[in-house]
């Protein structure tokens, strides 16, 4: 995108410096008698003074391509045709080569950005990514932690660079306990305080079992689980209810994205027996909140962030 954007710049300049130099040559053919003067010296002068100083000898400017240079800055004049000092007729070109300034830059500094930050800081230098490579690290998630060429390293405009990406600490794994026969509110706790998430509660007639204890579960018991993984339990509802099928509950989570200030947190949940708002709370950037979501139907989960929509679960 930046390199479309300087060809663009590039192509307008071009095309400002030949309209305003035919209107000069315009009106030096009808005013000039076409005499003998010395060329100016454009050298490092930037295109509008260089325009002036050909307009007062009654010439006009032409700027026939624009190139790296090492020592003169960018947009200003490499060389020019004719040489300073040479006789050239009133109502002629002077043709001039325009500097993109030097080839070269110098690697910025991206470790401890995350990646999206990295990208933008190397394109405002004219850099790439080549290569991204993710290891485990005491670093937070998706933070550079390595750069290849290093920070202030001499490189050519349009190279690419290696960066080493934080996965985050390596996971740590528990083993599931054993939940069954325990009561739903016992087990929440628990769950909680062992850095698990519940997916889903759903609830089964069962005359064997008091009402509120659990019957399965998922991962089982033993079962070797990351830290953060989901559980989903399944409770006895007791005896068989009145009217039919027992409800199904599941838990949602929603961290709040990134931004410059808290924002309103609404959520209503949709299901057969329509809609209504289940949550209305102020949260911070990175809170992450859960809400027991009771599934009937074809069932959503709508989140509304200062009362615009941001995301939509199903169920």
């Amino acid at each position: 995108m930046r390199q479309t954007f300087e060809y663009l710049k590039a192509f307008l300049l071009l095309l400002a410096v030949a309209v305003v130099s035919g209107i000069i040559v315009m009106k030096v053919s009808i005013y000039s008698g076409g005499e003998t003067v010395a060329a100016p010296d454009l050298r490092g002068k930037q295109v509008v003074p260089a325009m002036e100083a050909v307009q007062a000898k009654g010439l006009y400017l032409e700027v026939t391509r624009m190139e790296h240079s090492h020592s003169v800055p960018k947009d200003r004049i490499i060389s020019q045709d004719p040489a300073p000092g040479e006789p050239i007729k009133t109502g002629r070109e002077v043709a001039v080569v325009i500097s993109r300034g030097s080839p070269d830059a110098l690697t910025p500094d991206v470790i401890g950005s995350s990646l999206l930050r990295a990208g933008a800081v190397l394109d405002n230098n004219d850099l790439k990514i080549k290569k991204t490579i993710y290891i485990h690290s005491a670093r937070a998630k998706d933070t550079i932690i390595a750069q290849n060429p290093p920070a202030n390293s001499q490189v050519r405009k349009g190279d690419s660079m290696t960066l080493l990406i934080s996965s985050g600490p390596y996971p740590e794994h528990i083993m599931t306990p054993d939940f069954v026969d325990q009561r739903l509110a016992d087990v929440m706790k628990k769950i909680r305080e062992m850095d698990l998430r519940i997916r889903r509660v759903s609830y089964e007639t069962s005359p064997d079992k008091e009402r509120g204890v659990v019957i399965r579960q998922e991962p089982a018991f033993g079962a070797r689980v990351e830290k953060g993984s989901f559980v989903s339990l399944t409770v006895s509802e007791g005896e068989a209810p009145e009217g039919g099928k027992p409800a199904t509950y599941t838990i949602f989570y929603y961290t709040v994205p990134d931004g410059p200030a808290a924002v309103k947190v609404t959520i209503t949940q949709e299901n057969r027996d329509g809609e209504k708002e289940v949550y209305n709370r102020v949260h911070r950037p990175g809170d992450t909140l859960s809400l027991l979501v009771e599934v009937k139907g074809k069932t959503a989960a709508k989140v509304f962030l200062d009362n615009e929509l941001a995301e939509v679960k199903r169920f």
